[in-house]
Parts: structure tokens; sequence; C-alpha cells
């Protein structure tokens, strides 16, 4: 019996889809934006009560968490309602994809929903997020911390860019730093700075009270919890300031999922199912190439989850004929002759494919080639890839009578034998005269 796999990612809502494709916005981490204080007086009440602490003492008093505000929270403040107001209002459009999937798992977990803010200062509600310290996903976790909170990654997957399994592991790691430190914003801080460097500055100033820690922690874990408070106010009155929602334009169905049976490239699926690329990978974030090995558990639109079981054995079909090169996508079949001075690397690098793509194409067991063999070679039809795969090489030589590999790596700094090798898919030595040879950049 078949078994089609429900994913709660977004409750009953689904997910977002659009025929033409969707539209993935490019957001600025907001933990990366180097905010200074700026010339904005925070509004006043007719009470003659600051408007920025009335309002977070409201959202304060709701809230397990610390939403004080004083000085060190109100440039943040002035920032996201002044000259970075564009990303919230992003985040407004947004947050209904996410927030859902949060506050179950939060709840579910014992956490405050205020947590859920943390995404946006994380990573802008990008599952695919990555910072320039490797760190991956919404929760923004670094390799072996998400491992040891049970995210896998392999070479086709990352399971920090998985929205619900990411949400899981950051709930999960929030209760642990609860119980080794009993304060929220410490919590936070233990998130940013990690929880070693947090004990060590606690043990050095002699306090758990983050604001008196605050001056001796390093810039980026200081502003952190300000940044967080900050983000509280901005997304829960956005509408005061006149920040509305920057909806992208895609339109809501529901999402079912389905295991596959067989390995599959993306441009397969686009044809069967009549999906865009950009679909396909918007709702699998959690896949790292346009491969999708066997057993992969796949989002997409409902109808396309009916549309492929109700044609399961001929989609499989089709699978294994696009496999085999029975039927080409986004590609054409070229017959080439060999000629004088020919050799594998240079074939692949002028039609954009790789050596070992032309061993299996053509059965071949070594890289020997005669002047006139015939070889089947399967180019990618997009024209810009071809426009740049046949570019002239300009690093070409051509051997010399009495050449070895050893006299012309002398002759060019910083070359060795194995890199002349290993760049032209060389087994031996032997050089014959007039062959033309591709040499590394210096």
């Amino acid at each position: 019996m078949r078994k089609i796999y429900f994913f709660n990612l977004f409750l009953l809502s689904g997910f977002v889809y659009a025929e033409g494709g969707l539209e993935r916005f490019k957001i600025d981490t907001i933990a990366d934006l180097n905010i200074e204080p700026e010339n904005v007086s925070a509004p006043i009440n007719p009470l003659g009560i600051n408007t920025y602490e009335e309002r977070l003492q409201e959202l304060d008093s709701k809230s397990p968490m610390d939403l004080a505000y004083n000085e060190k929270v109100r440039p943040f403040i002035d920032s996201y309602l002044g000259r970075n107001k564009a990303i919230i209002s992003r985040m407004q459009g947004l947050k209904n994809l996410y927030f859902p999937l949060f506050e179950e798992q939060l709840d579910k977990h014992g956490l405050p929903l205020e947590f859920k803010y943390l995404a946006i200062v994380e990573s802008a509600l990008d599952p695919r997020a990555k910072s320039g310290s490797g760190a991956t996903g919404l929760w923004q976790f670094m390799y072996l911390t998400g491992r040891d909170f049970g995210l896998k990654v392999t070479s086709y997957m990352d399971e920090r860019q998985d929205p619900l399994k990411a949400t899981i592991a950051a709930c999960q790691y929030f209760v642990k730093l609860y119980d080794m430190f009993g304060d929220w914003n410490l919590v936070l801080a233990a998130y940013n700075g990690g929880p070693g460097y947090l004990q060590r500055k606690i043990n050095s100033v002699g306090t758990y009270d983050f604001w008196k820690l605050y001056p001796h922690l390093r810039k980026e874990t200081r502003n952190y919890i300000p940044t967080f408070i900050a983000v509280n106010y901005a997304m829960n009155h956005a509408d005061d300031h006149d920040i509305f929602p920057h909806l992208p334009e895609i339109s809501l169905v529901k999402t079912d999922t389905i295991k596959i049976k067989k390995q599959v490239k993306i441009g397969a699926l686009i044809k069967m199912l009549c999906l865009s690329k950009e679909t396909i990978n918007y709702l699998n974030p959690s896949y790292k190439k346009d491969i999708f090995p066997i057993n992969s558990v796949l989002r997409l639109p409902s109808f396309a989850v009916s549309d492929f079981l109700d044609n399961e054995e001929s989609n499989y079909a089709f699978i294994d004929a696009v496999e085999a090169k029975e039927i080409l996508i986004d590609e054409e079949r070229v017959v080439y002759r060999a000629v004088e001075g020919d050799y594998l690397g240079r074939i692949a690098q002028e039609f954009g494919v790789r050596v070992f793509e032309l061993k299996q194409w053509n059965n071949l067991r070594n890289t020997d080639l005669g002047v006139g063999d015939r070889l089947i070679i399967y180019v990618k039809k997009n024209p810009q890839n071809n426009k740049e795969a046949q570019k002239p090489t300009k690093n070409e030589y051509v051997v010399q009578p009495g050449d070895t590999l050893w006299d012309i790596a002398q002759k060019h700094e910083g070359l060795s034998v194995w890199k002349i090798k290993s760049l032209n898919n060389l087994e031996d030595d032997k050089l014959k005269p007039g062959t033309k040879i591709i040499l590394p950049t210096t």
C-alpha cells in the first residue's frame, strides 16, 4: 500500500506555490547589519510616557522573557523603524509561512512563543541562509552543534535547512540552555556566543544578570539581546509605524509529501509534474543539489503528489528512460570525431562535460583516443553554459619533440608534474609531440 507522508509544516494552510515559480527574496540577515543610533527621538504619547517603553512594558507583561526598554535597545528600534524598515516589511510578508510551525514546536517544548522572532535575527526567515562561519538554516546551526541535536548533513541533504527538523533542534537547544542558566536573556546570549564562553564571563564578572554582563561581552553577543527585543517591538507594532507587509507574488495552496522509490534529477520532476525548479527547491530547502536520492521525502503541491501517484508506474519508467539517456531533458546528443592531438580532457572542456561522463557514455575503459574515433556527447542546451564552455583555452601548451612533463613543469613557476597530469587526466608520463595540454593558471 502506498503511503503519503503528511507533514504539519504550516498546519493545514499548506505552503506557497505559484505556477510561474516562487520568488525567493535576497534578504540580509539582521544579525549582520551594522546598526548605529539614528537621530530619531522615541515618540511620546499624550501622557508624556515614552511610547516605545510603554508598548514594550505591555509586551513584557505577557511574556516570561525580559523585553525591557533601555538606552541600549532604543538604537535598534530606531533602526528597524527607520532606514531598515524594509526588512521588517519583508518579515511581515513572510511570517505566516513559518510562525505557525515555530509556535507549534515552541508550545510543545514549553518555551516562550517570543522565540519565533529569533529566527528573524538569525536568518531573516531564509531556510537556506548561510553565514561566513558556516552556520546554516533558519536557526543558523553550526555543523557540530546541529549534529549534536540530530541534524544530519550528507552530500545531498542538509537537515539544518529543513524548517521542521531545525526548529525541533533549536527548541531542544533552548531547553538545554535554560537548564544550564535559568534565565532567558542568558539563553539568548549563550545561543549566540556559546555556553562555554558565556559561563566563563559569568565566572569572571561574578553575576548572572545579563545587563551587568553587557559591557564585558563581545560586541556581537552584547547586541544580540537588544536586537531581539527591538525585533519583538517592530514585528508587534509595525502597523503603528506605517510598516506594511511586503508580500511575495505567490498563492497559498495545500501541500503533501511523498517518498520517492528511485533517485531522480530535478529536471525529470519538472517535466513530469509541470512544476518550476524554483517551486521544487523552495518547498524542499534541505536538499543541497538538483538530485534527490532514493527514499527522499519531497514536499510538493497536493495536486502534483496526486498526479504522481495516479501515474506512478509510467513516472518511474520515465525516470529510468531519462537516466539511460533514452529521453533527453535540456540537453542534446552530439556525435564527435576525434582529430589529431585530441584527448578527453580537452574535449570535455570544450563541451562543458566531465571526463568520467565521456568514458561512461562511450564505454571507454581508459583515456586512449585515436584520430577518427567516434564519441557520443550529451551537451546541455543552456546557451550561457555552452558559450562559456566553448571559449578558447588560454593556457594550452603544444608538446614539442623531446618534451617531458618535468621539463614543462620547470618552465612554469608553481607548476608540478602531478598538477599537469591531474588537469589533463594523464595516466602516465608519455607525451606525443604536437599534443595540446592544458596548464593551470599560476
